[in-house]
């Protein structure tokens, strides 16, 4: 009995390092904005945080995120029929290459006609109403098995307790940013008092500024980075090549737009003939993956 508590325990301790390792970006950010919102309110902020943090985590809080977003669940026969098998299938693949993954994770759609899907939270993933349309029943199986692998490397969990821990300290930022308007407008009529604190003002703001800027696109950049781990994940489980398929289709129909330089810095997911040229090299040689 000790030793089976014992290797649970591990296992949990594992998985936990395993996470944060994954998403040290995130967590790092919001001890940073936690750091920050404590010292403004004097210590007050913690009190803030009991509350929101678990709130933002709960069972709830997912399921008021689903009715605010449309999502809605599998209704119609046809789509029972023909979505949840696929679904039980990748999902036990998806378990055999991470156990520890939940088993509570259920199946949404959404009515936006693109071909996409997500994850969100503890168990929601959506999939379009335009991937269903439109891909077949294998595509289908590598978008599904992406998905998973945000759940698996807990990219869904992360993502929401740096936006509720952030969102105190952004909106006090808000503020800042927007007097900076008020600022420059009154500078006329500014004595010297006004205009040293003016420029005393202009300092923090550009230290507060770049300060988000770089989170921003460290954030970013982990955002990306995740794609890949998920991608990875379905690879793992077997649906590489169908994942590359899905890639493939949603390039040809973006009509080869070329994006600048500010939209790659600042997208959340890489390339796609990156993703797609990675999982190409993965199926040519399984052993790599």
């Amino acid at each position: 009995m000790l030793r089976k508590i014992g290797s649970s325990l591990a296992n949990i301790t594992l998985e936990f390092l395993r996470a944060v390792k994954t998403n040290w970006a995130y967590i790092t950010w919001f001890l940073f904005y936690f750091l920050l919102f404590f010292v403004f309110t004097a210590g007050y902020a913690i009190y803030f945080y009991i509350v929101t943090v678990p709130l933002a985590l709960s069972p709830m809080a997912e399921w008021l995120w689903r009715i605010l977003s449309g999502v809605r669940t599998l209704r119609v026969k046809a789509e029972k029929e023909r979505l949840l098998p696929l679904f039980k299938e990748v999902y036990e693949g998806a378990i055999k290459a991470n156990p520890n993954l939940s088993r509570k994770i259920k199946l949404y759609i959404t009515e936006d006609m693109d071909i996409n899907a997500f994850a969100f939270g503890k168990k929601t993933m959506v999939l379009t109403r335009g991937s269903v349309e439109l891909l077949s029943d294998e595509s289908i199986k590598g978008l599904i098995a992406h998905e998973f692998g945000h759940f698996s490397h807990w990219h869904t969990q992360a993502l929401l307790l740096s936006i509720v821990g952030n969102l105190p300290m952004m909106l006090i930022l808000k503020q800042l940013f927007g007097l900076k308007n008020h600022i420059t407008k009154e500078e006329a009529k500014e004595s010297t008092i006004m205009r040293a604190f003016r420029g005393l003002y202009h300092i923090i703001y550009f230290f507060f500024k770049g300060i988000d800027l770089v989170g921003e696109l460290i954030l970013l950049r982990s955002s990306r980075r995740h794609e890949y781990q998920a991608d990875d994940f379905a690879s793992n489980c077997g649906y590489g090549a169908e994942l590359a398929e899905v890639l493939t289709e949603i390039h040809n129909v973006s009509m080869g737009r070329k994006p600048s330089l500010k939209e790659r810095l600042f997208s959340t997911h890489p390339q796609i003939t990156l993703r797609i040229e990675r999982l190409e090299r993965v199926n040519e040689n399984p052993h790599r993956g």
